[in-house]
């Protein structure tokens, strides 16, 4: 069959030539795309290999959140036995409730996957919440009134005692807390130049001031009591420790106790009951003076973990045995996020819960955004009220006012 002719146009200045176009026959098949004269239908648009079908802003939401949830799991399981993680678990507890109600109020905007990203951040925020410090008890009111007879202790780490300051002020701050017992942390110098504790003795210039009060001091920890003091012993952390050799205290120390004891326990009597109470200061992870670089700084930190876990220790061994009341307070340098706290206060109720702070934060004084102070109740005891005392420029910490009372058996 002889080929159509082609079709010639005239155009300005010469001729266009057209392809013929060819027409199938009655009953043939259709031609194959590709035939000349055919035109070849174009391709659908292909999505990139492996590209989300999300808008970009859920996309980064989702990466987000995943992001969240991984590092919320890993701080779970690497807090509390770790001392390169100690860092990490020094920013404020507030921010496992922030990050995930900041997802929450974000999730709306992350169309078409709102949902699912609002249940994920719940679910953060849930988990989130148990470590956050929040005392969600200071929402109901507190706790039943104390009946006649209950004990108001006060709990402060000192910062070195009245380094520095008016004697007579620091005197008059202490008396103004009315307290029956007095749990302080922090009775002892310090010489900057050796970066080492200095022993002090204030226990006669105590008595003339509180002729009241019994006073019992071991290494930096004095407890001044109303009552009647049947038994007292300090806490040796040195049988604890894994490197008591590297770990312990320095050969070059006269001040043994600073570093043996950490806890310091003293056995009340009241109304005929033994009320045991013990004042705590565990040792902080690291040393902010220090270069972050250099060998001693790591260094520091891994003999600050085994001290912190000797003392802790020791705590836990002598409660495991004491079938009495228990008030324990004073300064843990430790958060709510830490696990190593949660595991010393198994058996054993917060203060807090019959107090009206949300947030009861310790430290620092002016800004209070981190809880390092805790108070802490065990067996026949029960608290009915908890307030930070503001410690007029004496101090860094706040005090830790506790009201106690001993109820019905063990």
């Amino acid at each position: 069959v002889a080929p159509p002719p082609q079709f010639v146009a005239p155009v300005l200045g010469g001729h266009q030539v057209f392809p013929p176009v060819l027409y199938p026959a009655p009953g043939a098949p259709p031609a194959a795309p590709g035939t000349p004269g055919v035109a070849t239908p174009a391709a659908p648009p292909r999505r990139a290999p492996g590209r989300p079908g999300w808008p970009r802003r859920a996309r980064w939401l989702a990466a987000l959140t995943v992001c969240w949830a991984v590092f919320l799991t890993t701080f779970l399981l690497l807090t509390g036995g770790h001392w390169w993680w100690r860092p990490v678990e020094l920013m404020p507890p507030l921010v496992f409730v922030a990050v995930p109600l900041l997802l929450l109020a974000l999730a709306p905007l992350a169309r078409p996957a709102r949902g699912r990203l609002a249940v994920a951040a719940l679910c953060c925020l849930a988990v989130g919440f148990d470590v956050s410090g929040l005392n969600p008890s200071a929402l109901s009111g507190g706790a039943a009134p104390a009946p006649p007879g209950a004990v108001r202790m006060f709990s402060w780490n000192t910062e070195y005692w009245y380094d520095g300051a008016d004697p007579q002020r620091f005197h008059d701050y202490l008396a103004a807390q009315r307290s029956d017992v007095y749990l302080l942390q922090e009775y002892v110098g310090w010489d900057l130049a050796r970066h080492r504790p200095v022993r002090v003795d204030h226990v006669a210039e105590l008595r003339r001031h509180f002729p009241d009060y019994q006073v019992v001091a071991v290494g930096e920890l004095l407890t001044m009591s109303r009552y009647p003091i049947v038994a007292s012993r300090a806490l040796d952390g040195l049988p604890y420790l894994a490197d008591p050799v590297r770990h312990g205290v320095p050969a070059d120390s006269d001040f043994a106790d600073y570093y043996r004891h950490k806890v310091l326990r003293t056995d009340l009597l009241v109304d005929g009951r033994v009320l045991s109470v013990y004042n705590v200061h565990v040792p902080v992870q690291l040393d902010i003076s220090m270069d972050p670089t250099d060998s001693e700084f790591t260094e520091f930190m891994r003999a600050q973990e085994d001290r912190r876990q000797a003392h802790y220790r020791a705590l836990r061994a002598d409660r495991a045995n004491n079938r009495n009341g228990q008030l324990v307070a004073g300064d843990f340098n430790a958060t709510s996020a830490m696990g190593e706290l949660r595991d010393l206060t198994d058996g054993m109720t917060d203060a807090a819960v019959a107090g009206d702070r949300l947030y009861p934060a310790s430290w620092p004084d002016s800004k209070p955004w981190w809880r390092l102070d805790w108070a802490f109740v065990a067996g026949p005891v029960r608290s009915h009220d908890y307030r930070m005392v503001g410690p007029q420029g004496l101090s860094d910490h706040l005090g830790q006012q506790v009201t106690v009372s001993l109820t019905g058996t063990g």
